[in-house]
């Protein structure tokens, strides 16, 4: 299973996507942030204290996510 990205909300309503993609020159993955408005990206237009507050936000929401995830594997084990 490959993930492409996810869709996040900051609190003032403005959504983002966070990508995963696979440079063909490199060995792993890039991820990227892009701003999301009617179903397209768009360039991000912030300053740079802004950028690293929705990163940093963006952080939290998906260690929430994989920390749901996590709790649910070990209460429903697949076997």
């Amino acid at each position: 299973m490959n993930v492409k990205g996810f869709i996040l909300e900051d609190d003032q309503g403005r959504e983002f996507v966070m990508g995963c993609e696979r440079p063909y020159a490199q060995i792993g993955r890039t991820f990227l942030l892009q701003g999301w408005q009617r179903r397209r990206l768009i360039p991000l237009q912030c300053s740079e204290r802004e950028a690293r507050h929705v990163v940093g936000e963006a952080l939290m929401a998906l260690d929430d996510l994989f920390t749901a995830l996590l709790k649910r594997c070990h209460d429903h084990p697949l076997s």
